[in-house]
């Protein structure tokens, strides 16, 4: 008869992808992640075949959280405007004082792995693109996106491209008062 686990899997692989998402692939060692999950390596090696699986498992589950929640704002009534300034505002939170400002784990997985890793290539290519979709669905609520499919798609793309970028800007800790402004500018053109 097989032991149960002494630990919620969920709650270790969200665990490891705060420490991937904090320190980067490179950055991050198995003590980190020991450290981080309070599990040993065998129990770690139990779940994931290697440094690499838990790395793509935590970018997995960062689209299953992360950006699941980033839909599920943007899917909320309103207009094209009122969904996206939820969002944005939503975003501009991790700058409050005292926030923990990481960025975007998609954004540092672009930078930190992508180039080196086709796996994590095409999964950051991918989510960015789910991403795109949801900006995509959120401006046809409004005119004139909601007749102009090439209109919404340009605008969904230099949405994502704002969005994307307020992420690393608060990671390289720009002042707030900076991103509020970009962010009615960025509303104003909606």
């Amino acid at each position: 008869m097989a032991r149960p686990r002494a630990f919620e899997p969920e709650a270790a692989l969200d665990d490891i992808m705060q420490v991937f998402w904090r320190k980067g692939y490179e950055g991050t060692s198995l003590q980190d992640i020991e450290a981080a999950t309070g599990l040993n390596k065998q129990s770690l090696y139990r779940l994931y075949a290697d440094k690499r699986a838990m790395y793509l498992a935590a970018l997995r589950r960062y689209d299953e959280t992360v950006v699941a929640q980033t839909a599920a704002v943007l899917r909320e009534g309103g207009d094209a405007r009122r969904k996206f300034q939820r969002l944005f505002n939503k975003v501009l939170e991790e700058a409050s004082p005292g926030a923990q400002r990481w960025g975007c784990f998609l954004c540092n997985a672009s930078a930190d792995q992508a180039q080196l890793d086709p796996q994590s290539a095409r999964f950051v290519s991918a989510a960015v693109e789910r991403v795109e979709t949801v900006f995509n669905e959120a401006l046809a609520s409004s005119p004139p996106y909601d007749r102009n499919a090439k209109a919404r798609k340009a605008a969904a793309v230099k949405l994502l491209a704002f969005y994307f970028g307020l992420r690393i800007l608060i990671k390289a800790n720009a002042p707030a008062a900076s991103l509020k402004a970009a962010l009615r500018q960025v509303l104003e053109e909606i």
